[in-house]
């Protein structure tokens, strides 16, 4: 089975512009696993609960994670170490919208998708 792993930034632009990721995924990955850390929660935890302007796409963001049965990864480590570390260990491909990020997979051979505002993983 092919693994996805999906990081904050893409979570939530998808709920910014209404769209359901996971829907996204499946549509182009039939049956892949989607992976997240627990690091990828707090983070979502804490811009939920931030004044930020992308508040209400976090909480939206929480709420699909349960929607989808999404369970979180135990990890301590730095957010993108551990979706760099994962995704060269488990050869899989890994959805985010972060620039820095991108090049980090890019330079480890990494397949990379982003989501459009329209919802579709490119």
């Amino acid at each position: 089975m092919q693994s996805i792993i999906v990081d904050t930034s893409a979570i939530v632009f998808a709920m910014e512009n209404r769209k359901d990721i996971f829907d996204s995924i499946e549509e182009r990955m039939p049956g892949a696993r989607i992976l997240i850390s627990n690091g990828i929660v707090e983070e979502l935890e804490m811009i939920a609960a931030s004044g930020n302007e992308n508040r209400k796409s976090a909480k939206m963001a929480l709420a699909l994670l349960v929607k989808h049965n999404i369970d979180a990864l135990k990890d301590h480590s730095y957010v993108d170490d551990w979706i760099v570390k994962e995704s060269v260990k488990r050869s899989c491909v890994v959805c985010t919208n972060d620039i820095e990020l991108k090049s980090r997979l890019k330079n480890a051979k990494i397949e990379v998708l982003s989501v459009s505002a329209m919802g579709i993983l490119r």
